[in-house]
């Protein structure tokens, strides 16, 4: 990996520009996977609301960012990953021309790592096919593949948890 990131816990203050990340992943990324309608209802969920503050901020959620700032993005964030306290991975996203590059992967590393300091050994999230191989790399497995709605529209969703997790036993799912 040749981006050299550094990681710090996401603040409120990250929330506008984590928001603005997640709507433009989901926009460039998500026709890799989905229809037009699918991804205009996933892109939709990345605007700076409570329910998106939330999601960031409910979690223990990690910025990815670079070191040396010379990438020209005024931020330098690059990705955030979030985990809560039952080892749910909230978020996974990195920017859209940094996809590919084993950043996700780091990043998801290392909040992993957090979690497991914090005592937490199993984990557990809800995937696109897209970072499903990001979470098979980090020790995940399919649990289901359940068809759900998600702001009006059908998507088919993929559960993934560290072998040993009971499926039912996810707050979050």
């Amino acid at each position: 990996m040749n981006l050299a990131p550094s990681f710090r816990l996401a603040t409120s203050a990250d929330v506008p520009t984590l928001a603005a990340l997640y709507a433009d992943a989901a926009r460039k990324l998500g026709g890799w996977c989905y229809t037009p309608e699918q991804v205009a209802a996933w892109s939709a969920f990345g605007a700076d609301t409570p329910a998106f503050r939330d999601y960031v901020l409910g979690s223990r959620t990690w910025v990815a960012q670079r070191v040396d700032g010379v990438d020209g993005d005024i931020t330098g964030v690059l990705g955030f990953c979030g985990i809560d306290d039952h080892g749910h991975v909230h978020s996974l996203y990195v920017r859209a021309d940094h996809n590919r590059r084993g950043l996700g992967t780091a990043l998801l590393a290392h909040a992993m790592a957090d979690a497991r300091q914090r005592g937490l050994t199993h984990f557990s999230a809800w995937c696109t096919p897209l970072s499903e191989p990001v979470f098979a790399r980090a020790g995940l497995v399919v649990v289901e593949r359940p068809l759900a709605e998600f702001e009006g529209v059908a998507f088919r969703r993929c559960r993934m948890a560290t072998p040993g997790t009971t499926p039912g036993a996810d707050p979050a799912a």
